[in-house]
């Protein structure tokens, strides 16, 4: 991390968090979420405060726009909105003295529904049916047993185009004799996504926040319209409740847009400046008489994933040398 120091191209790493808790064998909902535990949390934003500069979304900004970063740049992100972020993390930051920045899906924490991976992860934990099938949005045998069956069902929602998410989640709950109803998705909701006033909280205490679309839709997926309902509403919604402008999108899911002319527009026709995918990596940030020849894609901005399997030596060593960050294709 000294060396970083006169590295002639600054680097830019960004981590990405979503959720922070203890393990819990108990636990109903997706346990590939939480990335760490609090303890696991403390020691790591330790470590950047020791060894890296924190930064936020202005500091970003203005590095696209040519201005320089300062020594050994780091971003802590954190995506979708659980509770945890107000109730864990933000304590931990603002003992530590790191900022962050949180991607919120606005749709969720506005009409407290459950997100749909962990809708999914419930509907199997809580399945009175063994084996079922269900019919949209193509024929499919579910069995509750299975170890793969969340990892598929998750899967089609972020690859099947123009899918109706709550048809197919209002269908396996069905199959698999689940009661469910907008009372106790809402009662799910509260205890594990964060309400507006969270967020503000978040806002006050000086954390970004920026958008993480509005239903958690992967972009690719979308037509025109549900594209743009995804991308400016929630922009709208985050400007709205702050009254602060939104700069950025952390895309769902995290897949790079960069070659997509259609996603790209529709960005900025929504008003971002910036998007930024996960676990693709660091970004080097080239002086600004080199834009020319290496131009730096403000809807290219990559991220690296953390897991509560690494430990704090790889943890620091993938900011300290990029090359040693783990890629995941997804």
């Amino acid at each position: 991390m000294r060396l970083r120091r006169y590295a002639p191209v600054p680097h830019l790493s960004i981590v990405t968090y979503h959720h922070i808790a203890d393990e819990d064998p108990a636990y109903p909902y997706d346990p590939g979420v939480y990335d760490a535990t609090p303890a696991q949390f403390r020691r790591q934003l330790e470590l950047i405060a020791r060894f890296c500069t924190p930064i936020g979304i202005d500091e970003l900004v203005r590095a696209i726009d040519g201005e320089p970063l300062p020594e050994n740049p780091v971003m802590v992100t954190f995506d979708d909105g659980y509770l945890s972020c107000h109730d864990v993390a933000l304590p931990i930051l603002r003992a530590v003295g790191v900022r962050a920045t949180f991607f919120i899906a606005t749709g969720f924490t506005t009409e407290r529904r459950l997100y749909w991976w962990e809708r999914i992860a419930l509907i199997i934990n809580q399945a009175r049916r063994k084996q079922a099938t269900i019919a949209y949005p193509l024929m499919m045998t579910v069995d509750r047993t299975d170890p793969t069956l969340r990892a598929r069902l998750v899967a089609l929602v972020k690859n099947t185009p123009g899918l109706d998410v709550d048809r197919f989640l209002d269908e396996l709950c069905a199959a698999l004799d689940v009661e469910w109803s907008r009372e106790i998705e809402a009662d799910r909701a509260n205890g594990l996504i964060m309400q507006w006033d969270h967020v503000r909280a978040l806002a006050r205490a000086g954390m970004d926040v920026e958008s993480h679309g509005r239903y958690h839709r992967v972009l690719q997926t979308l037509d025109d319209a549900a594209l743009e309902d995804e991308c400016t509403y929630s922009r709208i919604e985050i400007e709205a409740q702050l009254g602060r402008p939104v700069r950025a999108i952390a895309y769902p899911v995290g897949r790079r847009i960069a070659r997509e002319s259609r996603i790209r527009d529709a960005l900025a026709a929504a008003g971002y400046r910036i998007g930024l995918s996960n676990k693709t990596g660091v970004n080097r940030l080239w002086p600004l008489a080199l834009r020319g020849v290496l131009p730096i894609d403000p809807f290219d901005v990559r991220r690296l994933s953390t897991d509560r399997r690494m430990n704090d030596a790889m943890f620091i060593s993938q900011i300290a040398v990029p090359h040693l960050a783990y890629v995941d294709p997804e």
